[in-house]
């Protein structure tokens, strides 16, 4: 079955709204302050607490620097590495079989080691403009984090009331209708996807909001066992259940999410999760973060199994492979449980093989399994690995672009004109069903 990505249509902008932060750990709600009309009649200015703790270090019209010239530590580090393991595009183009020399030389406009020399890199600057502006973007935005400054797009809004619809159409209006602080560069868009791609991926598919649609993104099958997962994440409203009430003892029902071979989506903290919770206020969760690399964020513990409960999510991490992990964690129910492979590399030469044992094992659950790919080659490796191998499946949902991939580059030390992004496509699959029709009898 073959498949062509669909890209999507232009997002219309549009200026989020105010609300909580993020960088306190304690309830979103909590940290909003109220605007007193004593402020606007008293002459002494009264400093902000809060904003006065933070004394940036580069200002916002000081963010571009070579990086070895850089005033951050991190970031000439980061020059040193490039500059030891990355190569020479114009050396590899004159000799492919030699070494190439190392990319000493950094461009002025984007402030990468590109070339191992000046003279090198004009001969090679037409194919560098191809990907100079990303890298000077890069290279700003890794400045601002690091500036000192305070991130206020990283103030997140606690939970909303259940009657509040929310518009999952795409970054803007999710930002919008969930009442963020508004977006004011594209700069602090790239900072914020580039956190809530993980939750919003799995949140954009499972909610009845979704913006994938029957026949242009998602098969019947999909819309089938989507249907069963939202008949348990959007249930009827439960009388005498109040907003502040811990639904781990209430749920007659718990979700369970399963990321396999998780990374870095297990290493971000259970508060920037709750942004999925929010938005299924009447359902309690279980995440699973399973693999080697499935560690706990902010813990030194080398424990193989830990829980975490945060409100209404308990988080799971065991660093044990899936094939073994499958046994204790069975029975599986398509109502109630949904696997998520965040960028797992199926066709990867290095990764192929340890996912062998485990897509049967997936399939076998007849649960609904979603998968993620870092750009456009990356996904139809992964789909042209899955359906060479002869397993007997439905799809879910045709690959396609992430409405909710993250809008920041990442880009590939050892050769910089290479760059991702973090979830940038995805599909879904689930082990065949088939239907049961009785014979007639006479």
């Amino acid at each position: 079955m073959a498949f062509r990505l669909r890209p999507l249509a232009p997002a219309l902008r549009i200026v989020p709204r105010a609300t909580a932060r993020l960088c306190m750990q304690r309830p979103a709600i909590e940290a909003r302050r109220s605007l007193s009309l004593k402020s606007f009649f008293t002459s002494r200015k009264k400093a902000d607490q809060f904003t006065s703790q933070f004394e940036p270090v580069l200002e916002q019209a000081n963010l571009f620097h070579p990086l070895s010239k850089s005033p951050l530590d991190p970031v000439r580090a980061k020059a040193e590495w490039i500059t030891a393991h990355g190569t020479c595009p114009t050396c590899k183009e004159e000799a492919p079989e030699a070494k190439s020399k190392p990319p000493t030389y950094e461009c002025p406009d984007c402030g990468y080691p590109t070339h191992c020399c000046e003279e090198h890199y004009k001969m090679g600057k037409e194919e560098h403009k191809h990907v100079c502006g990303t890298l000077r973007e890069v290279n700003e935005d890794e400045h601002d984090l690091r500036s000192g400054r305070r991130m206020k797009e990283f103030e997140f809004p606690g939970a909303q009331h259940r009657d509040e619809a929310v518009n999952l159409s795409n970054w803007d209006t999710f930002l919008y209708t969930r009442g963020f602080l508004s977006m004011n560069s594209e700069r602090s868009m790239r900072h914020v996807s580039h956190v809530l791609t993980y939750p919003l991926t799995i949140a954009s598919v499972l909610h009845q909001s979704s913006p994938y649609q029957l026949g242009k993104d998602l098969t019947v099958e999909g819309l089938k066992s989507l249907a069963a997962l939202r008949h348990t994440l959007h249930p009827a409203m439960m009388p005498g259940i109040t907003q502040s009430q811990d639904l781990r003892s209430i749920a007659t029902h718990t979700v369970r999410i399963f990321c396999l071979g998780a990374r870095a989506e297990s290493h971000l903290p259970p508060h920037i999760y709750m942004q999925l919770a929010y938005l299924f206020p009447t359902t309690a969760f279980q995440l699973h973060f399973i693999g080697p690399d499935a560690i706990p964020p902010h813990t030194k513990s080398k424990e193989p199994h830990q829980h975490i409960h945060y409100e209404q999510m308990t988080f799971v991490y065991d660093n044990s492979r899936y094939e073994t992990y499958h046994a204790e964690a069975g029975p599986f129910n398509p109502y109630y449980d949904v696997f998520f492979l965040f960028s797992p590399g199926l066709a990867h030469p290095s990764t192929k093989d340890m996912w062998k044992p485990t897509i049967p094992k997936l399939l076998d659950t007849k649960c609904a399994i979603f998968g993620t790919g870092f750009d456009e080659q990356d996904v139809m490796n992964d789909v042209a690995e899955i359906e060479s191998s002869g397993y007997e499946l439905d799809w879910l949902m045709k690959p396609r672009e992430n409405v909710f991939r993250s809008l920041k580059h990442e880009v590939n030390m050892t050769d910089v004109r290479q760059s991702a992004q973090c979830n940038w496509g995805i599909w879904g699959i689930r082990g065949r069903r088939y239907d049961v029709n009785p014979s007639d009898q006479n």
